[in-house]
């Protein structure tokens, strides 16, 4: 690898790594420190952030060191990292499915689904989710390197949250048609803020989705064009792409969540 474009990847990855680090802190801090912010979904987000720490504490760390150390690096140490990458890109992605499961649900029923989803249904979800990317990481992944199905069960992953979210845009376009239908009743206000506040919701999803896709999109091509060489590919470059969704994603939420922002400025304020 020219020495140029080590450089510039170590230096790119180590700037993702910190700053990443430091907002999935940030929003995994503030919203266990307040309740009110763990109500509905947000917990899902708190999981996301705990994927987008293990890339951006660990894996990414690992990635800059191979990248120094290309040609010395041990098979042993190119085996630890792949397979912590492995799960953290995975929890990432089989996080926003069962993100976009429950938003779809929520917005389905939105006077009723968030209600009856309790603390600990929400936990037993998260738990769920993990146990599958680490059975996908670690297990399945590495078992079959080079292998063209994987690209094919990743676009599957891929094309299923965008059908999904095509659906919940029909689904809130329906929605927002039967509360129109209904101007002037007495619980019309009520339905009118909820349907608004899980359209932002379901947005946020959205732009999160949309933009993990497009860093994953690169790497899943190459699985499908090349996939003898896919892994070597990303060892040279398409890791900081794939890496570079769990810096962005908490700077989205960061960005949507005025709830979030405001509890961040309390916090601020306080510790001045």
């Amino acid at each position: 690898m020219a020495l140029a474009r080590t450089l510039f990847l170590c230096v790119i990855n180590a700037i993702l790594a910190v700053c990443g680090s430091a907002v999935n802190i940030l929003v995994t801090v503030v919203i266990l420190e307040h309740r009110e912010l763990q109500k509905g979904l947000n917990l899902l987000i708190v999981s996301l952030t705990f994927a987008n720490l293990i890339n951006c504490l660990i894996a990414q760390p690992f990635y800059v060191f191979y990248l120094s150390k290309a040609t010395v690096s041990s098979k042993r140490l190119i085996l630890t990292f792949e397979l912590i990458a492995f799960v953290g890109l995975h929890a990432v992605l089989c996080t926003l499915i069962t993100m976009t499961y429950h938003r779809m649900r929520a917005l389905s029923q939105p006077f009723h689904y968030l209600l009856q989803l309790s603390r600990r249904k929400m936990v037993i979800w998260i738990v769920s989710t993990w146990i599958t990317a680490v059975m996908i990481g670690v297990v399945v992944v590495p078992s079959m390197p080079g292998e063209a199905w994987e690209a094919y069960v990743h676009t599957a992953m891929m094309i299923f949250l965008m059908l999904t979210y095509v659906k919940i845009l029909c689904v809130c376009r329906r929605k927002r048609k039967q509360i129109a239908e209904q101007a002037g009743s007495v619980n019309y206000q009520q339905q009118v803020a909820t349907i608004q506040q899980e359209s932002a919701a379901t947005l946020t999803s959205a732009i999160l989705v949309g933009t993990t896709l497009l860093c994953f999109l690169p790497d899943v091509l190459l699985d499908i064009v090349n996939p003898k060489e896919a892994q070597n590919e990303r060892r040279i470059g398409t890791y900081t792409l794939l890496f570079s969704c769990s810096t962005i994603s908490p700077c989205i939420v960061l960005w949507r969540s005025q709830q979030l922002k405001r509890a961040i400025l309390d916090k601020i304020n306080l510790s001045r």
